[in-house]
């Protein structure tokens, strides 16, 4: 048995998602949050007895950016998180740098059902959340958003603090 592209597309209309046809075989969709982003690929193989789901260049090209000592702090990183994770797995090519998490079903005898689908799904976009820790591995980086939101709020308290005289 195979899984069909169009059952795919169904899936994702039914759990909301925007996304775009690359071709008969690939399906795309950004994912980002107030900071990161990713690009999730879709892809049906073996004639649609194989699926994988995977991110497109994490951090973009921070990677190749990054020292070889903290290139190497990443792959330990990514090492520890496929050793204590059940679903998925950080992959790296040494390259052009490039690296991501993918998660990959044999159809073969049986189906994909939604369920199974969208909890890869889930692995997947939950990378996006690690794209911070990655960066502090990496030593790139800067405030992050609850640092930011904590700043931001004590300004306005030192504003208050100004406006009442005190």
């Amino acid at each position: 048995m195979s899984i069909s592209m169009s059952k795919i597309q169904g899936y994702l209309d039914e759990a909301g998602v925007n996304y775009e046809d690359r071709d008969e075989t690939t399906i795309v969709f950004p994912m980002s949050d107030d900071e990161n982003k990713i690009i999730i690929l879709v892809k049906l193989m073996e004639d649609g007895e194989y699926i994988q789901l995977r991110t497109l260049k994490h951090l973009d090209d921070l990677v190749a950016e990054a020292s070889e000592e903290k290139r190497i702090e990443l792959l330990k990183w990514m090492l520890n998180k496929n050793y204590s994770s059940k679903l998925g797995a950080w992959e790296y090519d040494p390259d052009d740098h490039d690296h991501h998490l993918a998660v990959g079903h044999s159809i073969e005898d049986g189906d994909l059902t939604m369920k199974q689908f969208l909890r890869m799904f889930k692995v997947v976009a939950n990378s996006l959340e690690a794209i911070p820790e990655m960066k502090e591995v990496l030593g790139i980086g800067g405030i992050s958003a609850k640092e930011k939101k904590r700043q931001a709020l004590l300004k306005e308290l030192e504003a208050l603090d100004d406006d009442d005289g005190i």
